[in-house]
């Protein structure tokens, strides 16, 4: 049943028929449409919606009359008089309208209707007299005046204007009708209005009535005047709930937005501030005031009291639109600017037509709530909603009350970044109509008034203290100290009545010197022991008693006679309060500080005057801090220097931390469960990690920063490295906060830098680089710190020479895996979108990045922190970001067609956007002398910037005819270089705009990043073409040969600074590293990033590079560790398209996208000879010859070659007659011929011998032909092709036979024959592969379904009861060519999609090609595959590969997988397994991974068994697979290793806490 119905469910239709009774159906009608139109609204955003699921969303329950009731009345109308029958009808129809009404949340209406059937039910019963007709009318009168105040309420009247007079007309009609028929009825009878007023009662009323016979036609009357004002009536409710129903889906979607309420401030004292009251309400009321009112005053002269006040004087939320948020400066240190409007919008969005249009942005995602972007975040949620309401009156104009904003941003206050974010919010407030009113208080900080008294115009009202103003408020401080000191009194009988009289007050008012804060802080203070006692101390104090000598007696009255001990826990506490990271609640601090919880209690319960206790410590007001903290305003017992709190808290954090971690100390159940699934099912984190555990593992460097070293210190920091290091980061992990730890190390090792604590710099080092290069294992589950993260670090590090000892059971490392850290540095994260751009500052000590998220970041580069808030400005994507050459400033180009310049320091845009471009700007550079940036544009030109002025230097520079992706200016500035779209690199003269010379023409594809060399001499240039092209920079000639080795396009280029190497980054995710003379690559791609890598640039020195990625993330490499990996060994460096075995099976021959062929030797995985060179472009396919002497090979170059096996010559010329690109070759059975499938929709044939095209082309296709086969006898050949179609063609005619074969609902991109030449195998993009009868030329049976992705080869088996095939989603997978079932598991290990594969000769094995850029060979050692049922049971050792530990220990690992944990395993080195076992049982078939991006292998049934680094994915090495070509590689042992439920077993029983 749906919600709508059970809502409504009470208002069913009687049993007793009634006939044509519009009541009846009009109330379902009404649930229908409102069900209709919430349906829709949820569909809207969320296309799964189910219209019957009855959690979505609230209505208000229904009163109404019960099923007995209605069916009661109903049966009335059967019988008795017509007065009965029609005044029963009437109670029918008037209890589903009150019910309607009531559901509607028209309540006036409803009591209208109640008041008629009163009346109703005083015709019928006479005897009835316990109120009178005269009262009754005036009750109806009262509810007709209460419906039209509702419908002058704002948000109903936004509902009635927009459904015009549909809803408010017949509403008033329908009341009005009830009003009048009352008083017919009376005069009817015989009564007027007059006599009501004469003491009428009910009883002579209805006895007055009840002897009075009406009319039949009167009745009817009567009978005609309700319905027809019902019928106008229900139509309106229908629309007015169906509009309710909406907003209630509505705001359903807004939840999002909401926060939980925070509690305000208590409010001035009734009868206080009146003038600024209502000078602030006068302000509130006029339209031609400025839009915001700031409040300023010092501390504790009310200001928040007020602010309080007006949140209730002005009606916010009740009768008027509005919201509010008071900072508390502990409360509110984590507290976003993006939270605090999103809370505001959600209070706004009570107004419909804010609510529909933020529901709707929702909705479709058009708001994004995440965005850095500050300016996007206040202009989607409160600028465009606000403006979309119009101009209201001063009465109803919508007001937001901000208070404490100097407390914005807790203890850094106006120095921190959410302070200024919220400022520049405050700043675009200014900007909006100024009917929307925003009511900020504050201190009179020098940040703050600089912004009110400059930028944005303000009404100010200034709360001034001091002699000067006493007068101005003391009258209000009085009442305030009569009223609460009044309130004391009344607590105590034995204080006289009128305590503490006006004298005294008047007194005490006179020593608040005009602050409130005095004042209250005296009520707290007296209200803490004997008040009478209390106050005439106050009361004997100098004449105007400061805030600071006031502190001093509270603190002296909370504690006195406080022993030194007392004084010294005192400070502890109070200190620890002041300098603590985060607010600490009461058990913490007595945990931390190990002072005993009830002294604690006791202190802070006693400093309640100034402190708060409820929800964490916090102090009531800063002045209190301000008083702590200064040394002239206290007693130098009392004075807190910070310096030395942190030197107490750093000593407590490490005995906390000493005493409290240890191994798996939220008692994880199995390796197998991720943190998510830890946390959610512990009923709470601090049972096992304590809140003092907690705060000391995140703060503990933050205190040690100003604590000098001694040895007890370094006793217990070397305890936490060399024993707790990783119960640290178990902390860290299952607390979430691991991505904090590379910093935290960072500053642990400059500290033992700055005293000298050599001996365990390097240990720390490591620990950063171990946090480093496993966050995402350690981030996801801190089980697999132990599982995965310690046992894959290298052998070389000193956090596994130190712990693997104590965790001995787990993977080993058998080879490959890091030999050494790799060159990764440090990652950066914090981007919400793509990192697009990054540079370094000309210093080296800054980063900046740039983001698709719209924002620009700077990075501290050696500790890798967030430097200050985010630039924010742009409303698009941000494409590239440039130091300027004295650092102080940044350029930017965006999609949103403009440059922009920021001052670094102060993080604020100096100029208004550089407009003149109308495209997206792509690239930015500073000239050498820093005056001058040139910009490259989507717009196809470039143009010069004056950096002084803002203004563009002279006539942009034309000559590109696609979009300029890249721009550099020389070193000696005089010239422009730029690379474009239209795939040329081209110079241009700065003084004159000239082009200088031809354009620079050599790449295949887009040019997509350019940059000069240091020295001038040299341009680089990368391309989409994947390559890098090194020009002379005077003659314009490309130097050498392409340098090549990406497998993707290249996005960035960069020069290091002595202009010896070149960094380029790729779509391939890599960083690689080029020598600028020789042009060859320099050691291995920097592997870490999980997505395209977007950009690189060299640190000043040449040290370092930085790179930024789509993963989101920007890392930190070091170069010369980067320049000595060694290469991977022999192999393709793009994309395998093509493998096959030779007929002996003693070769494999590839064929790649990166232009080349290799011949493979099975046996070893080594290169046969160099590799086959002369194709000018991809190689798609590559086939022996039937007597494995020939290779034929087909390729994007339009050409089919022929190759010499044995020599590895190119035999004769290329076979040229496509005019496109050759996708598919193959040999006839004899050899004589070869056909070939291409691009230009021909399929040609070829004489072998000759090398002469035999006919002529054969046309047929009307796509492109991506695969070409013989028939067994060579009698016919087969093609498949992107027409979606496979024809047949006769091999000695070249026509085509019968019709197309016709079934793929998408491209076919395979086809092969069946051995006996009577079946045919095809592939396609719609992820089937399918079966077809050679000769009746019709599919057998239904298609093969089980790929995810499109089908990229098929092949059958020898015996051809086997049928292999590959697809995009990087698996290979068997069938059962006479069941058509898949046959085992799929085969994976890919991690990109698998492109081609074959059987060998015999069968037993598989050979694959990847875009991964590897060859593998499955091995399947199968004595007969044709007899064999399951695959699952084939897979063993064979000769041709040693047996891994990895596949032995996996084998007994899947047996036991359906279990809940998984035994301890053993070292068995055969994995042969029995026909009858279970196909889930068999890792080494079943055996999957999730993707590359994620790295955790998984056991067959899903569960992550450890996490794999992203450079080792490619090359992890599984039982019978051996891997061919570069990656590299790793190969592990489980034979020791525990997971799931036995995982605790990692560590030794003595040593596992």
């Amino acid at each position: 049943m749906s919600l709508f119905l059970r809502v409504f469910g009470r208002l069913k239709k009687p049993k007793s028929k009634v006939s044509n009774e519009a009541p009846i159906t009009a109330v379902p009608s009404l649930v229908q449409a409102a069900t209709s139109v919430a349906s829709s609204i949820a569909m809207k955003r969320d296309p799964n919606f189910d219209g019957h699921r009855t959690d979505t969303m609230e209505l208000p329950k229904m009163e109404s009359a019960t099923n007995e009731e209605i069916q009661q009345s109903s049966h009335q109308l059967t019988s008795g008089s017509k007065t009965d029958k029609w005044l029963a009808r009437a109670a029918l129809v008037l209890d589903l309208t009150k019910s309607a009404a009531d559901a509607g949340g028209l309540a006036p209406l409803k009591g209208a209707c109640e008041g008629m059937v009163t009346l109703l039910g005083s015709i019928q019963a006479v005897k009835d007299n316990q109120s009178s007709w005269s009262e009754l009318l005036r009750t109806v009168q009262e509810h007709t005046t209460a419906l039209q105040r509702q419908l002058d309420q704002l948000g109903i009247k936004d509902i009635l204007e927009e459904c015009g007079n549909s809803i408010s007309d017949p509403v008033r009609d329908y009341t009005t009708t009830l009003k009048e028929l009352i008083a017919d009825i009376c005069a009817d009878s015989g009564l007027n209005e007059s006599e009501f007023d004469t003491g009428l009662t009910l009883k002579i009323l209805a006895q007055r009535i009840g002897v009075t016979k009406l009319e039949a036609d009167t009745i009817t009357t009567y009978q005609r005047r309700l319905t027809d004002a019902k019928s106008g009536l229900m139509h309106a409710l229908m629309l007015y709930v169906t509009i309710s129903v909406k907003a209630t889906a509505e705001r359903d979607i807004l939840k999002d937005l909401w926060s939980k309420p925070r509690q305000r401030p208590q409010e001035c004292q009734p009868g206080t501030r009146a003038e600024i009251l209502a000078e602030c309400e006068a302000w509130s009321k006029d339209s031609n005031a400025p839009n915001i009112l700031w409040i300023k005053a010092a501390p504790g002269a009310g200001k928040s009291a007020i602010a309080s006040t007006l949140v209730d004087t002005l009606g916010i939320k009740k009768r008027r639109l509005g919201s509010s948020f008071f900072f508390r400066r502990q409360e509110t240190a984590t507290v976003t600017t993006s939270a605090i409007w999103q809370g505001i919008a959600y209070d706004l969005a009570r107004h419909p037509t804010i609510r529909r249009h933020l529901a709707d942005k929702m909705s479709k995602e058009e708001i994004d709530l995440t965005t850095p972007n500050i300016e996007h975040v206040f202009h989607q949620l409160i600028g465009e909603p606000l403006s979309k309401i119009g101009n209201v009156s001063g009465e109803q104009s919508p007001i937001v009350i901000i208070d404490a904003l100097d407390e914005c941003g807790g203890l850094e206050s106006v120095r921190s970044m959410e302070f200024h974010k919220l400022m520049r919010t405050l700043t675009a407030w200014s900007s909006l109509p100024s009917s929307c009113k925003l009511i900020v208080t504050s201190r009179e900080e020098a940040e703050i008034a600089r912004i009110f008294t400059g930028p944005i115009s303000s009404h100010t009202i200034d709360l001034l203290v001091g002699e000067g103003t006493v007068s101005q408020s003391t009258k209000d401080i009085q009442a305030f100290l009569s009223e609460e000191l009044g309130e004391t009194a009344r607590r105590y009988s034995y204080l006289p009545r009128g305590w503490p009289g006006a004298a005294v007050v008047e007194t005490l008012a006179i020593k608040s010197n005009g602050l409130f804060l005095w004042a209250s802080t005296v009520v707290e203070y007296v209200r803490r022991g004997n008040p009478k006692k209390l106050l005439e101390e106050i009361m004997r104090t100098e004449s105007v008693m400061g805030m600071n000598a006031l502190y001093t007696k509270v603190v002296d009255t909370a504690l006195p006679n406080a022993g030194d001990e007392t004084i010294q826990e005192l400070r502890m506490i109070l200190g620890a309060i002041i300098v603590a990271g985060e607010t600490l609640d009461i058990r913490t601090i007595a945990e931390l500080l190990e002072i005993d919880l009830s002294t604690v209690e006791y202190i802070c319960s006693a400093l309640r005057p100034v402190l708060e206790i409820k929800g964490g410590t916090r102090f009531r007001h800063q002045s209190f801090v301000d008083f702590l903290l200064d040394q002239k305003a206290n007693d130098s017992a009392l004075q807190i220097k910070p310096s030395d709190f942190h030197q107490v808290l750093a000593y407590h954090c490490l005995r906390v931390m000493g005493k409290e971690l240890r191994f798996n100390i939220c008692r994880i159940s199995s390796s197998y469960l991720f943190n998510s699934d830890v946390l959610e099912n512990l009923s709470s984190i601090e049972d096992y990690i304590p809140s003092c555990l907690q705060y000391a593992s995140r703060y503990w460097v933050l205190h040690l920063q100003d604590v000098p070293s001694n040895e007890d210190t370094m006793g217990r920091i070397r305890y936490l490295l060399k024993r707790n290091f990783l119960f640290w980061l178990e902390v860290a992990s299952l607390c979430d906060f691991v991505d904090d730890i590379p910093s935290l190390l960072i500053r642990l090792i400059d500290w033992l830098k700055k005293n000298n604590r050599d001996d365990l710099i390097s240990f720390a080092i490591d620990m950063l680089r171990f946090t480093t290069h496993f966050n995402e294992a350690i981030s996801s589950s801190a089980a697999h710190i132990y599982v995965s993260a310690l046992p894959l670090s290298p052998l070389s590090s000193e956090v596994k020479k130190e712990y693997q000892s104590r965790f001995p059971n787990a993977l080993v490392v058998c080879s490959g895996g890091y030999q050494n850290w790799s060159p990764l540095l440090l990652t950066f994260r914090g981007h919400d979108s793509g990192v697009t751009t990054v540079a370094f500052s000309p210093d080296g000590h800054r980063v900046v990045s740039g983001s698709e998220d719209g924002t620009m970041r700077f990075w501290d580069a050696e500790t890798g922190e967030q430097i200050g808030e985010p630039l924010e400005g742009h409303t698009d994507p941000v494409w590239s970001v440039a130091f300027s050459p004295d650092g102080r400033r940044i350029a930017s180009g965006s999609d949103d067609s403009t440059v922009r310049l920021w001052d670094v320091e102060a993080g604020k845009q100096l100029w208004e956007s550089l407009g003149g471009h109308t495209d997206s700007v792509m690239s930015v550079a500073f000239s050498p002398d820093g005056r001058q940036i040139v910009s490259g544009s989507d717009d196809e030109t470039i143009r010069l910037w004056d950096v002084e002025t803002g203004e563009q230097v002279g006539q942009p520079f034309q000559g590109h005819t696609e979009s300029v992706s890249s721009v550099a200016f020389s070193p000696d500035g005089r010239r422009v270089v730029s690379g474009s779209e239209d795939e040329t690199v081209r110079l241009w003269e700065v003084g004159t705009g000239d082009q200088i010379g031809e354009p620079l023409e050599g790449h295949a594809d887009l040019v997509s990043s350019v940059a000069f060399s240091p020295d001038g001499l040299c341009i680089v240039s990368g391309s989409e073409d994947e390559t890098l092209l090194l020009w002379n920079a005077e003659t314009g000639e490309q130097i050498g040969q392409p340098l090549e080795g990406h497998t993707g396009s290249i996005t960035s280029v960069a020069f290091s600074p002595d202009s010896l190497y070149i960094a380029s980054g790729s779509e391939d995710e890599t960083v690689r590293f080029w020598d600028a003379k020789t042009g060859k690559q320099v050691g291995q791609g920097l592997i870490g990033h999980t997505h395209s890598v977007s950009s690189v640039a060299f640190s000043p020195d040449g040290h370092r590079v930085v790179s930024g990625s789509d993963d989101m993330t920007v890392r930190l490499w070091d170069v010369e560790a980067g320049r000595q990996i060694r290469k991977s060994p022999e192999g393709h460096t793009d994309s395998v398209c093509w493998v096959a075995f030779s007929p002996d099976g003693r070769r494999i021959v590839s064929g790649s996208i990166d232009k080349t062929i290799r011949l493979w030797n099975p046996e070893t995985g080594e290169q046969i000879g160099e590799p086959l060179e002369g194709h000018t472009s991809d190689i798609n396919s590559v086939i022996f010859s039937p007597d494995g002497r020939l290779i034929v090979s087909g390729s994007n170059d339009e050409t089919v070659r022929l190759w010499d096996v044995k020599t590895g010559e190119q035999i004769g010329e290329p076979l040229e007659g496509h005019t496109d690109a050759v996708l598919s070759v193959a040999f006839s059975p004899d050899g004589l011929r070869i056909v070939s499938g291409s691009d230009d929709e021909t399929i040609r044939l070829w004489d072998t011998e000759t090398r002469e095209q035999i006919g002529e082309a054969l046309e047929g296709h009307t796509g492109p032909v991506h695969w070409v086969a013989f028939s067994p006898d060579g009698g016919h050949f087969v093609s498949g092709s992107k027409d979606k179609t496979i024809r047949l063609w006769d091999a000695n005619t070249g026509k085509q036979m019968g019709e197309p074969l016709e079934g793929h609902t998408s491209p076919v991109l395979s086809v092969a024959f069946s051995p006996d030449g009577l079946q045919i195998v095809s592939g396609s993009e719609d992820n089937t592969v399918r079966i077809w009868d050679a000769k009746t030329r019709r599919q057998i049976g239904e298609p093969l379904e089980g790929h995810t992705s499109a089908v990229t080869s098929v092949a059958f088996s020898l015996g051809g009861s086997r049928i292999l095939s590959t697809s995009e989603d990087q698996t290979v997978r068997l069938w059962d060519a006479e069941t058509y079932e898949q046959v085992g598991q799929p085969l994976v290990g890919h991690t990109n999609f698998v492109l081609s594969a074959n059987f060998s000769p015999d069968s037993r094995f598989i050979v694959s090609g990847s875009g991964d850029g590897t060859v593998r060979l499955w091995e399947l050692a199968i004595e007969n595959l044709d007899l064999l049922p399951n695959l699952h049971s084939v897979i063993r050792a064979s000769p041709l590969f040693r047996s891994t530990p990895l596949s032995s220990e996996l084998s007994q690992l899947s047996q036991s997988s359906s279990s809940s944990s998984s035994s301890r395993l053993s070292s068995s080195s055969s994995s042969r397994l029995s026909s009858s076992s279970s196909p889930v049982s068999n890792p080494s078939s079943t055996l999957s991974t999730t993707s590359v991006e994620e790295g955790w292998l998984l056991t067959p049934d899903g569960k992550p068994l450890f996490w794999v680094p992203p450079q080792f994915r490619t090359g992890l090495i599984r039982h019978g697979v051996r891997i061919i070509g570069q990656c590299q590689r790793l190969e592990v042992d489980l034979s020791r290793s525990v997971y799931g439920e036995e995982w605790t077993r990692v560590a030794e029983a003595s040593n596992e806490s």
